[in-house]
């Protein structure tokens, strides 16, 4: 139940759907990678998936040569929302960040961040 409530995002904020489509925008990865990188169980990872496929954000394939090897990837529909909601947030930060020495200054501190993160397992 929990799994099928955070699926359901409002007002364009991120949830599981968002982060799945997020980690799969750099190409297809197998269900493995995926709970791993969501941090969840596969039959949450299941639900999610079927909700995407459902809304037509992702597919499901088996690999070529190997029929068991499973991975999904995004379709046109899910690579639109994921720069959809890239342009959201940098019409976010625009309203924010109103000079360029602010954006130069808080690029620095999100790419410090970032690399920080990078370390965590």
């Amino acid at each position: 139940m929990y799994a099928r409530k955070v699926t359901e995002t409002n007002n364009r904020a991120f949830g599981l759907k968002e982060r799945l489509l997020f980690c799969l925008l750099d190409g297809p990865l197998p269900p493995r990678e995926l709970l791993d990188s969501l941090c969840m169980v596969k039959s949450n990872l299941a639900l999610l998936a079927a909700k995407c496929i459902e809304e037509g954000l992702i597919v499901k394939s088996k690999r070529a040569g190997d029929g068991r090897a499973l991975f999904y990837s995004l379709t046109e529909k899910g690579r639109a929302t994921v720069t959809a909601l890239l342009d959201d947030i940098e019409k976010k930060f625009d309203t924010v960040l109103t000079t360029s020495s602010e954006r130069v200054t808080a690029n620095a501190t999100l790419e410090s961040a970032v690399e920080l993160l990078s370390f965590l397992p």
